[in-house]
């Protein structure tokens, strides 16, 4: 059976891991509100976007990221008020939808280690 440091040392190198792919998942998602915001906007896409937020929420805090699952929850939110109601967001809401999003963006994915098996997000990206 291992032991608690060699716990805690399989779960950073999954945290890292997980760390090291959070660039691209940013990425993808302003990728996707990208097409919708620019007048293309199609449920499909707004699907893919919520899903891909949503997935965010879920995996941040399983890999230690309280910060970035707390952000991405908000917007998560946000957007499921839409995704329930199978409506387009108007100007100010598209506005505000970019302003959540870039809430997200600004999470540092950076550690910082705080003992243990804690985890804390403080700078930005």
């Amino acid at each position: 059976m291992a032991d608690f440091a060699e716990l805690q040392a399989q779960l950073k190198i999954l945290s890292d891991a997980y760390a090291a792919q959070l660039p691209e998942k940013f990425i993808q998602i302003e990728q996707a509100w990208g097409q919708l915001s620019r007048g293309q906007w199609d449920e499909e896409g707004f699907q893919a976007l919520h899903r891909m937020v949503h997935n965010l929420t879920g995996s941040g805090k399983t890999f230690g990221f309280a910060l970035l699952s707390e952000v991405a929850r908000n917007l998560e939110e946000y957007l499921g008020e839409f995704a329930q109601s199978k409506t387009v967001p108007n100007e100010a809401q598209h506005q505000r939808i970019q302003e959540k999003l870039n809430e997200l963006f600004q999470v540092d994915i950076r550690r910082v280690d705080k003992g243990g098996l804690g985890v804390e997000i403080e700078t930005k990206r």
